[in-house]
């Protein structure tokens, strides 16, 4: 893959954002709307995020309105065509969360503080036509979206990219795009497992599904997926469980062009924890690691890597008593 403008190398690493399956990277990052999972349709049990009939202990979000208070930490980095980019974020968010249909959710997110922002490479912003560079921290604080999902923290595509606030403005600039998609980090973990968990008991779960990368292009994917109940800690009052997911996902996608043919193929590994809240329904931290290698046959191939920890907590939480 090649990249000879700023512009080009921005929206393909964006894009390759939506191939992690995480809460919260881009629009995409906040998850996709499962297909051919080899879990039962009915999550195998309620949605009340208790223990099911078979003893497992089901994962859900509350439907219900709620605001969270989201303090992320996120470093991203591509490489590829000989180019190199990469920013790392430092910021605290607003999850406003209501409900929006039948087991559905709608999540709007805005940035409430930017610690620290720091763009390299290709995504490093620059002076142009005699203007200064643009303030990219002012810009990421001012960013402001939604999503829709279901109560597993997936993304229904259509519906949030029909909601009113992910219209494109008329006048928006590339710079102010390029923020939205990072400010977009923010969101509730997504890929909540249908079936309840047992404590150390693996669950496995297969799908296959179309993904966007390059700037659009459709792959099919193979993905799979283990998730496994580490513990449940009581000691706080409320069930406080652990669980580790991994995840590997393939595909590969032929294209000819001027009679010519390529083969584009991509492989992404992935490592996450989630400490999730299974009385309260809403997530206490996550933390993830994912690796994104692609290679576009003479074309080369590159690297992207994503590392974010989060932090959730009431928004509407009582200030601690000043100290006496």
């Amino acid at each position: 893959m090649t990249a000879h403008r700023r512009s080009s190398r921005v929206s393909t690493a964006l894009a390759l954002l939506g191939a992690f399956g995480l809460a919260t990277a881009t629009a995409s990052l906040g998850g996709c709307k499962k297909s051919g999972d080899s879990a039962s349709p009915d999550g195998g049990g309620s949605s009340s995020g208790g223990p099911t009939a078979g003893g497992g202990n089901v994962l859900r979000y509350k439907p219900a309105a709620t605001k969270l208070k989201e303090n992320l930490n996120v470093s991203f980095s591509i490489t590829g065509g000989g180019q190199a980019a990469s920013m790392k974020a430092d910021i605290t968010g607003l999850l406003d969360i209501s409900p929006s249909g039948a087991e559905r959710l709608r999540v709007g997110f805005s940035v409430l503080e930017v610690r620290a922002l720091e763009l390299t490479g290709g995504m490093k912003p620059e002076a142009k036509d005699g203007k200064p560079a643009p303030d990219v921290k002012a810009q990421l604080l001012a960013t402001t979206g939604a999503r829709i999902i279901d109560l597993l923290g997936d993304t229904d595509k259509a519906a949030t990219k029909a909601l009113p606030e992910n219209q494109k403005k008329p006048d928006a600039k590339e710079e102010d795009d390029d923020m939205s998609s990072f400010g977009s980090f923010l969101g509730l973990p997504p890929e909540m497992p249908k079936d309840g968990l047992v404590e150390g008991k693996p669950l496995k779960v297969s799908k296959e599904e179309k993904e966007n990368f390059f700037g659009g292009m459709e792959i099919d994917m193979e993905t799979e997926t283990t998730y496994t109940l580490v513990k449940i800690d009581n000691s706080s009052g409320k069930r406080i469980a652990d669980i580790k997911i991994e995840s590997e996902s393939s595909g590969a996608k032929e294209l000819s062009q001027g009679g010519k043919s390529m083969m584009i193929s991509v492989d992404i590994a992935s490592e996450s924890t989630v400490t999730f809240n299974l009385d309260d329904q809403i997530p206490v931290r996550t933390h993830i690691e994912s690796t994104t290698s692609f290679s576009a046959g003479t074309e080369g191939g590159g690297e992207s890597r994503i590392v974010m920890d989060a932090s959730y907590e009431p928004a509407d939480a009582a200030a601690p008593a000043p100290a006496a």
